[in-house]
C-alpha cells in the first residue's frame, strides 16, 4: 500500500508544479454586502390598482453568485416584508465583457430572484390579515463606482389578500460595502 501511495505521489507532485496559475480574475464590481434601495416599485396591470412605494434589500454574499438577505416592499395598500435570494448568472457578464468593445461587462450582472416572506394588507382595505406570499423574476445591476450602483427588476408576485398574481418593477440605487 505504502509503495502505490509513493508512486501516486511520485506522478502527481510533478504535474501539479508544471501547472500554469490560472489568470487573475478582474477586480469584483460588487462587493460582499449590497444594500439596494428602489424608490418606486411599480404593479403592473392584473393588479387591483398600480401602486407606488419603497422596496429595501439587503444582501450578504455566500458564493461568488449567491447572495441572501431581507427584502421589504412598502405600499399604502400592502407590505410584504421576508427573505431573498439572488443567483447572479456570470455567463452574461463575460459574454457582455467579450461582445462590446466600449462596455466594461463585469460591471453588469444579470441574475436571477426569489424571495418568500409575509404579506400584510391595512385595516382600511378591508383584509387585516397576513398571508404567506412570494415574488420571482430577473434582474439586472451596473456598478457605476466601486460602492454605487444602479439596478432595474421585474419579478411576478403572489400577494393574497391583495393580489394572487401580478407583477412588479423597481428601478433604484444600489450601495455596497
Amino acid at each position: 500500500m505504502k509503495r502505490i501511495l509513493i508512486l501516486v505521489l511520485a506522478i502527481l507532485i510533478p504535474y501539479a508544479s508544471s501547472q500554469t496559475a490560472p489568470a487573475t480574475a478582474p477586480p469584483a464590481a460588487f462587493p460582499e454586502t449590497t444594500y439596494n434601495f428602489a424608490l418606486t416599485p411599480v404593479t403592473l396591470p392584473g393588479a387591483k390598482t398600480s401602486v407606488a412605494g419603497a422596496e429595501t434589500d439587503v444582501k450578504i454574499k455566500v458564493t461568488t453568485n449567491f447572495a441572501v438577505g431581507e427584502t421589504s416592499l412598502i405600499s399604502a395598500d400592502y407590505s410584504f416584508l421576508g427573505g431573498r435570494g439572488d443567483y447572479v448568472i456570470p455567463a452574461f457578464s463575460k459574454w457582455l465583457q467579450n461582445t462590446s468593445p466600449t462596455l466594461n461587462g463585469y460591471q453588469f450582472q444579470l441574475g436571477i430572484t426569489g424571495s418568500a416572506g409575509v404579506v400584510r394588507s391595512p385595516a382600511t382595505a378591508g383584509t387585516n390579515q397576513s398571508h404567506w406570499g412570494e415574488r420571482a423574476g430577473l434582474f439586472l445591476n451596473y456598478a457605476v463606482s466601486g460602492s454605487t450602483g444602479l439596478g432595474i427588476e421585474a419579478q411576478w408576485c403572489n400577494f393574497p389578500g391583495y393580489a394572487h398574481t401580478t407583477y412588479s418593477i423597481a428601478f433604484g440605487p444600489n450601495f455596497h460595502f
